[in-house]
């Protein structure tokens, strides 16, 4: 151990007892603010909640309500799937996958309707067509990226809107047909980059056909992901299979785990206003800065927690289908590095974006390039981020984290290539003198780091108003909160090097092997 036992232990409580003070701090300024100013009637995103609590309940986050939709309406549907796929595993093995394609358009159509059916399809055929006429890999980037900034303009136009006969549905339905035709671009790139490479210009055939639809349409994953990849896809179907009673059994406690979560998660939102406040800017901007930060700090939490719901619910699904999920998010209070909240955070599009863009866009770069081995990962990641920041929404609040995040991964790669220069390791040598004073100096580096990665996070939860005000708060901040903010920081630091090696829940083996690869 680098450090000794009783100033980790050190690090720990400072971080923790960090974060608590901050989340009550917002606690009892938001209160304060809301009694005084007599606000809350104004913040449309405050409704009844629940009777016992007596308190309003923050519902603002449509990814959170629109997840809760999707599985209250299609659970048990799901292990209805699941029964007849286990069924047909067992008997007729041949047909399962004409079962996937079939019990997604049943379900589809009767709880989401025929329009979001027409939505779903389109991606896929427009794909089986490409490879049907032999596309190759630069016609299906160029595909993609064109059906991207195509989903991006109709989004923010509100033509799903308009198209599914919005004042007939609720919100969370049309939210998630959204959220899918994302999640069906990375499955249809997955296996048609795949398929490319395995057949090498031959055409799309009937059985290759089955194996896109069955993959791309596979219900537990079609909505709200998380990705899985298509060589996994098809592993499910060659692995060896756990024993029926232990995959019922893990699948029982880990729904009783998620599901608890959901429960604490909308407790939560029930004394946590934050985001229904950002409804109102200057309600935001009368926080102090130490409330602030716990705001940051529950934007941050409250989306990891809905990720791990989400993804694990889904994932407890799939891994009923003998299929191996990723391991759900790593918490973000034990990250202080960009690339490890991309490497653990979610896994299944780190992998995608590994695989695809960023090992592809090096090899290419190694193979007609002569620079530095440096400047190819900095093009190999810059083209990963570019996709990035398309995928998730050409607006200005998602470019800027974007750009705050490759300029994150940037540092870290010219910190690592440091550390491996003769200049460094002499530094190291004969004025750190040891491996823990060695630990204390990376965490001192990595410090203003974690503090640019938790607001280049901000813009991605909350937009760019919220983001440019926590800049504002570090342009100018008070001696006592950039002690009490530097020092908590630090702990993090500390503490998210301490836990590096500590696996996510879930986690694999493969998981090990992606390890050394940054995007």
């Amino acid at each position: 151990m680098k450090l000794k036992s009783l100033e980790l232990y050190t690090y720990f409580i400072i971080w923790i007892s960090a974060n608590i003070y901050s989340l009550y701090k917002l606690f009892e300024a938001q209160s304060d603010i809301l009694r005084n100013n007599q606000d809350i009637h104004t913040l449309t995103d405050l409704q009844d909640g629940w009777r016992f609590t007596g308190r309003f309940k923050d519902v603002s986050d449509i990814e959170w309500s629109s997840w809760k939709y999707f599985l209250q309406t299609s659970w048990v549907y799901l292990i209805f799937q699941y029964i007849v796929s286990e069924f047909l595993r067992n008997t007729f093995s041949s047909i399962l996958k004409y079962w996937y394609i079939v019990s997604s358009v049943v379900f589809v159509t009767i709880f989401m309707g025929y329009k979001q059916m027409i939505i779903i399809f389109t991606q896929p055929v427009i794909y089986a067509m490409i490879l049907f006429i032999g596309g190759k890999k630069l016609s299906i980037w160029i595909t993609s990226i064109l059906l991207l900034f195509s989903y991006n303009s109709l989004k923010y136009k509100y033509y799903f809107w308009s198209f599914l006969d919005y004042k007939d549905m609720q919100d969370e339905e049309v939210y998630l047909i959204l959220f899918s035709v994302a999640w069906i671009e990375l499955r249809c790139i997955s296996y048609c980059l795949d398929f490319v490479e395995r057949k090498d210009g031959k055409s799309l055939k009937l059985d290759e056909i089955i194996n896109m639809f069955s993959y791309i349409l596979y219900l537990p994953l079609l909505y709200m992901g998380p990705i899985i990849l298509y060589e996994e896809f098809e592993n499910s179907f060659v692995t060896r299979r756990e024993n029926l009673p232990s995959r019922i059994r893990r699948f029982i406690c880990d729904m009783f785990f998620f599901q608890l979560y959901s429960l604490i998660l909308d407790y939560v939102f029930h004394y946590i206003y934050f985001f229904a406040m950002q409804s109102n800017m200057e309600l935001i901007r009368k926080l102090p800065t130490i409330a602030l930060c716990g705001g940051g700090l529950f934007m941050g939490l409250e989306f990891h927690m809905k990720y791990v719901i989400s993804y694990g619910t889904a994932g407890a699904f799939a891994r009923l289908d003998n299929m191996d999920p990723p391991p759900t998010p790593r918490c973000i209070a034990r990250i202080h590095v960009y690339s490890q909240m991309w490497r653990h955070f979610d896994v299944g599009l780190y992998r995608f974006l590994v695989k695809y863009i960023y090992k592809p866009s090096y090899s290419v770069l190694s193979q007609y390039c002569n620079l530095p081995r440096f400047a190819y990962k900095l093009i190999a990641s810059l083209a990963t981020f570019l996709f990035i920041f398309v995928w998730h929404g050409t607006v200005w609040h998602i470019l800027i984290w974007s750009v705050l995040n490759y300029s994150g991964i940037t540092l870290e790669h010219i910190g690592k290539c440091i550390s491996r220069q003769k200049i460094y390791i002499n530094f190291k040598k004969n004025i750190l003198k040891s491996d823990a004073a060695e630990t204390r100096f990376i965490a001192i580096l990595c410090t203003p780091l974690l503090a640019l990665s938790a607001i280049s996070n901000f813009y991605l939860f909350a937009g760019s108003e919220v983001g440019n005000l926590f800049f504002e708060c570090l342009s100018h901040p008070s001696l006592l909160s950039s002690c009490i903010l530097g020092v908590s920081l630090y702990s993090c630091c500390q503490v998210s090097m301490a836990l590096e090696h500590i696996p996510s829940r879930g986690s694999s083996k493969k998981d090990l092997g992606f390890r050394n690869v940054s995007t």
